[in-house]
């Protein structure tokens, strides 16, 4: 049965049990997921509500689009615990020959690129799920302003817990040249993520404040 379709409890369990998959990639997935749902109910509680009727035109398109986002991070929970079921298959290779050694070698070299797309992606999307929180803000139910906070920090959670998740594979690439592509394009959006994070969530509690 395919993560995403398993109980909670289920997930909960097999993350927390010996199994190397799911692991912390999957966790960073879903905890985007969370963050982008959180978005899609502020806006649900918001749309119809004679209050918010001008804003309604652009609380449909973040609706669509967290919607979107959602279903993107759950694809990426199965695509992480998949591609990291790979890298575990590629080391158990046999290795008794200097055939096989090589073999096996461009086996653990290709899972572990394949790996490390999965977390850069999970990336640039909780960067998309940053975006689309902000623009709940003003354009919402006032009263589902810890709701959107609550959306940041999953999305802030998702974005670093991602970026560790490519350093660790980076860790065991030999190739040079994607090492340093994958370095530079994940400090860039880790920067970008945790700016915007910082700055949202430093608004929702300031309205919260007052």
């Amino acid at each position: 049965m395919p993560i995403v379709n398993r109980s909670v409890e289920e997930f909960i369990m097999l993350l927390a049990s010996k199994e190397p998959a799911p692991g912390g990639g999957s966790a960073s997935a879903l905890l985007g997921a969370i963050g982008s749902a959180l978005s899609s109910m502020v806006v649900n509680l918001t749309l119809g509500k004679e209050k918010f009727k001008e804003q309604e035109t652009i609380l449909e398109e973040i609706l669509k689009e967290s919607e979107n986002l959602q279903k993107e991070f759950l694809s990426l929970i199965e695509e992480d615990t998949n591609a990291f079921s790979k890298v575990s298959r590629a080391y158990k290779m046999p290795k008794e020959t200097e055939e096989q050694k090589s073999v096996r070698r461009d086996a653990i070299e290709k899972a572990l690129k394949d790996a490390t797309i999965i977390p850069l992606l999970i990336m640039e999307k909780a960067i998309s799920g940053l975006k689309l929180a902000e623009k709940t803000i003003g354009n919402t139910n006032p009263t589902v302003l810890s709701d959107i906070g609550v959306s940041i920090l999953c999305l802030k959670s998702a974005l670093q817990g991602a970026y560790l998740n490519v350093l660790i594979n980076l860790r065991y690439i030999k190739d040079m040249e994607f090492i340093q592509e994958t370095k530079t394009k994940v400090h860039e959006l880790l920067r970008e993520g945790l700016i915007l994070s910082e700055r949202i969530y430093n608004e929702v509690e300031k309205l919260l404040i007052k």
